[in-house]
């Protein structure tokens, strides 16, 4: 059995470190919004003999798909059984993921997790498997082609009728043909929402952006280019209200609409196509934060000119300004700690109420409560993270 080094090609990060004892794998996933930490010690074996294995569910090859599940789930090592021409693993090549090649199933010489290369499973899925050394069972209590085997029998599914029960709590199916494949497809595509969603985005933002993510999934466009055509568009939209007329206020409210929809694509495609990266979590989370530091400028400087130059919409614009700097800085300082925090009130729904508002030509109403409000949110996180601090040292 020979190995093949996949280079990579893109220069993405792992943010991944690893120590190494004795037969264990320790790896710890960061990033900006979380940290993971598991251990595990199984190689993979993928049988990749059916042609289905073949089919492409958005852009990439269901075994494609596989390979970098296994990596991302900590293997210490993937074996592809595979008679013949191999398979090209594209993404799995541009992740720089290394893959041992075999034509015939190795002999076992300690516990492996062995999967059939048609099997559509998500990341928490196929780790629980490799955790608890398991087979794994769809949520209708199929069992599946996935499971860790002690000692080879005359096939996989002689191996593991013994092993305890993992029921997959995502999408977990066997790719048969065209009509599994796209069924797979639709049900991993109505699992890409994001723990930061609200109700606007869970029914109306990401649900109106999916054709739109679907398309560009075969695309070369990147969900970086899709989040920083958001934040241009939220700051236009910004600079609409500068100018203090009620239709260009409708008008801005409507482009802030769309960027939270572009916000959403960006997720969409990132987590469909593993192209998660430090960088877009950087420009996802800034952006955001510029964008409503520009329209809460702009909203001062707006209903300021609505009002004849009078009243207080500069100093509550500036207000609600300084309040989101402040609230960026907390972020920074303890995003690890206040990831709970981040999941439950960084969500773009002001974003419709906003546009109520604008259509009522009350937007100063808006302007009052996002001028109180944000030096609410920011008190909230920093009396999160001196709790937090308080436990970690009791």
């Amino acid at each position: 059995m020979n190995t093949v080094k996949i280079s990579s090609r893109q220069g993405y990060t792992h943010a991944w470190t690893s120590a190494v004892p004795a037969n264990s794998l320790a790896l710890r996933a960061g990033g900006l919004l979380g940290t993971r930490e598991f251990a595990v010690s199984l190689p993979v074996l993928l049988i990749a003999e059916d042609p289905a294995c073949h089919r492409t569910i958005a852009g990439w090859t269901v075994l494609d798909r596989l390979v970098i599940t296994a990596h991302r789930a900590g293997a210490e090592g993937i074996t592809l059984v595979c008679a013949g021409q191999r398979p090209k693993l594209t993404r799995a090549e541009a992740l720089g993921i290394d893959v041992n090649w075999a034509e015939e199933l190795p002999p076992l010489e300690e516990n492996s997790l062995v999967a059939s290369g048609q099997l559509v499973v998500q990341f928490p899925d196929f780790k629980k498997v490799l955790t608890e050394g398991g087979r794994l069972f769809s949520e209708t209590r199929e069992p599946l082609p996935c499971g860790v085997v002690a000692e080879w029998k005359s096939s996989q599914e002689d191996s593991l009728p013994d092993r305890p029960r993992v029921f997959a709590a995502g999408v977990a199916c066997v790719v048969k043909d065209g009509l599994s494949a796209a069924q797979a497809e639709d049900a991993l595509w109505d699992t890409m929402g994001s723990p930061t969603d609200g109700l606007v985005d869970t029914h109306f933002n990401r649900p109106l952006g999916r054709p739109l993510s679907r398309l560009l999934i075969h695309s070369r466009i990147t969900p970086n280019q899709i989040s920083i055509f958001g934040i241009m568009l939220g700051v236009f939209a910004a600079y609409c209200f500068t100018l203090g007329l009620s239709q260009w206020m409708i008008l801005g409210a409507v482009l802030l609409q769309l960027s939270a929809v572009m916000g959403c694509i960006d997720g969409d495609l990132a987590r469909m196509g593993f192209k998660e990266t430090e960088a877009g979590k950087w420009i996802e989370f800034g952006g955001h934060q510029m964008v409503r530091l520009c329209l809460f400028a702009g909203l001062g400087v707006g209903v300021y000119k609505l009002n004849g130059n009078s009243g207080p919409a500069l100093w509550l614009g500036l207000s609600a300004a300084v309040g989101t700097v402040i609230f960026f800085v907390v972020m920074l300082r303890a995003h690890l700690q206040l990831q709970p925090f981040i999941n439950k009130t960084a969500n773009r729904d002001f974003s419709v109420l906003l546009l109520a508002l604008a259509i009522a030509q009350r937007v100063d109403w808006f302007l009052w409560l996002a001028a109180i409000g944000v030096h609410f949110f920011w008190l909230m996180a920093l009396w999160v993270q001196r709790r937090n601090d308080t436990e970690a040292v009791a």
